[in-house]
């Protein structure tokens, strides 16, 4: 009689699917869904693994654990991937094993290269950050890993493929690699200091400002000469910071030369992470808005061919930031108060009884009909249940043009009657909207991109009367309101701006995993809350008016 026959070996996926199984109980929602991705693929090949062949690591498997383990050089965390070793397999069990843990960390690293460290930043940071990380599914993972002849470079096409991401890590690179970090000269605390006189901090004023010391005449040392060079030095960093340039170092002065902004990797890291959240294709013409830069791009056929300045959010009412379409360029745009304001400032000024509502050319309406608000007892009366505008015209807090990108913050960009913030250093003075210095050729670079008009059909426009004039357009404009407090020039020139509203530093604090430090705020789209009040005298909130033309 013929011996029986013996089973044959499950193929290795089998194992694999099994030991998943196993892990389900205590697996975190990423895991699960990696689990389940995992155990569809090894099915759908009918088991065969994709790292082990011959009992030991196949050529892809050494390539993609190299590629893993050069995590850090990504501003990834390469301890974060629990690898497999590179040793022989003496067992199925073992190799089935190694195979998953390979299989699971690809998943991860690519996981994490699209930004999923911070899964919710709009939870997690900060509701201004209505940003999302750009994941992929984990069955494209598996789909293009399996196919690839380089799975490295297949990995490594995880990351950003924009151009400022990978000028960031070079610098990141740079900053870690550095011998020694930039020294910090600052100045200490003393007199006022006048060109002409010598003192032993303008040596240090000197290093601070990079300023050569003049040739030595006589015994004085020669560093410590307030020279007319380190006068001129001085004046441009004074203008610079929006201080009065006088020449004169006193206690402003100084305490601006010691706001120094150190170079650091971890900044650096930082910015590259809020790059993992942006869209991978932007838009050959589009938008860009810096909110740390104050300034906005318009970029066409992938270029830059126009910057300008803009005013941003307050710190307590701050620009978001995401992407939207933009769909409308508005002439002569009426201004529709929005609840928060009428809640929290228009309200309180006419239950004073102030009279800068009429001033301002506000009208006020309830289904449709007129209301005269000073008529109305708002001891009683809900504010959030009239309609509250503002007609176009030369006051109009939204000037000549209004761009509409519609989103649930309801920000957009627009004019301003109040142009001389536009030459402050640092402008963030609106309720949230971006408001634009020369509106006029974002107007013209909008509606030549979208339907060809010319300068002079938009210039027509302006001089036309003050009556709205929506004009919908035909192909939307994607906007990017995006927050890089470091940009490299094309030049190489490294920009840096001020983290005006902290998302640098909550980003730094949850790629630590400190999340429990993290100042997150209030949530800027709950309901506004409303207490009614009855004012008895006092005089009216005359900060209304400047919050208004200030601030929208």
């Amino acid at each position: 009689m013929a011996a029986p026959t013996p089973p044959a070996k499950p193929q290795l996926g089998a194992l694999v699917r099994t030991k998943i199984d196993a892990r389900e109980a205590q697996a975190s929602e990423a895991e699960l869904s990696d689990g389940a991705a995992l155990k569809a693929f090894y099915l759908a090949r009918a088991d065969a693994p994709l790292w082990i062949a011959d009992g030991a690591l196949n050529d892809r498997a050494v390539l993609v654990l190299a590629e893993i383990k050069k995590a850090n050089d990504w501003g990834l965390d390469a301890a974060a991937f629990t690898l497999p070793e590179v040793a022989a397999l003496p067992s199925e069990d073992s190799a089935a094993e190694a195979e998953l843990k390979l299989s699971l960390a690809a998943l991860a690293y690519a996981r994490h290269a699209r930004g999923g460290r911070i899964t919710n930043p709009a939870v997690q940071l900060s509701s201004y950050v209505d940003r999302m990380p750009q994941l992929l599914e984990p069955k494209v993972v598996l789909d293009q890993l399996a196919t690839s002849t380089t799975p490295d470079a297949t990995l490594r096409g995880f990351h950003p493929q924009h151009p400022q991401f990978e000028k960031l890590r070079q610098r990141y690179l740079t900053l870690l690699r550095a011998a020694e970090a930039e020294e910090v000269v600052l100045i200490p605390k003393g007199p006022v200091i006048s060109p002409g006189q010598r003192h032993e901090h303008v040596a240090l004023l000197r290093q601070r400002l990079k300023v050569p010391s003049p040739t030595a005449t006589g015994d004085a040392p020669a560093d410590t000469l307030f020279d007319d060079t380190l006068a001129e030095a001085v004046r441009a960093f004074q203008t610079e910071k929006g201080l009065s340039p006088d020449g004169v170092v006193g206690n402003g002065t100084r305490a601006a030369l010691n706001a120094i902004d150190v170079p650091s990797p971890d900044k650096v890291r930082a910015n590259m992470e809020m790059w993992r959240w942006i869209p991978t294709d932007l838009g050959a013409t589009h938008v860009w808005v810096n909110l740390p830069a104050f300034t906005y791009q318009f970029v066409r056929d992938g270029k830059v061919v126009h910057e300008e300045r803009v005013i941003t959010g307050l710190v307590d009412k701050q620009t978001p930031t995401f992407t939207a379409e933009m769909d409308m360029v508005t002439a002569h745009p009426r201004w529709n108060v929005p609840d928060s304001i009428k809640v929290k400032e228009l309200y309180p000024s006419l239950a004073r009884g102030g009279t800068y509502f009429e001033k301002q050319g506000l009208r006020m309406t309830r289904n449709g009909r007129p209301v005269d608000p000073y008529s109305i007892d708002w001891g009683s009366a809900d504010i959030r249940s009239y309609d509250v505008q503002q007609p176009p015209g030369p006051s109009n807090v939204l000037g000549l043009f209004k761009f509409t990108f519609h989103n649930k913050h309801i920000v957009y960009m627009h004019d301003t009657p109040t142009k001389p913030l536009f030459e402050r250093p640092s402008r963030p003075f609106s309720h949230g909207c971006v408001r634009v210095r020369n509106p006029e050729r974002l107007a013209e670079l909008v509606l030549e991109a979208d339907k060809g008009w010319t300068a002079d059909k938009v210039a027509a426009l302006v001089s036309g009367p003050p009556v709205e004039n929506p004009i919908p357009l035909e192909k939307k404009l994607p906007v990017h309101l995006v927050y890089f407090t470091e940009v490299i020039a094309d030049n190489g020139d490294v920009l840096r701006y001020p983290d005006v509203y902290g998302h640098e530093q909550r980003v730094m604090l949850a790629l630590d995993g400190r999340f429990d430090q993290i100042a997150r705020g209030d949530d800027h789209l709950a309901p506004v809350k409303y207490t009614q009040t009855r004012y008895t005298g006092g005089n009216p909130l005359e900060t209304f008016m400047n919050n208004l033309f200030g601030g929208f």
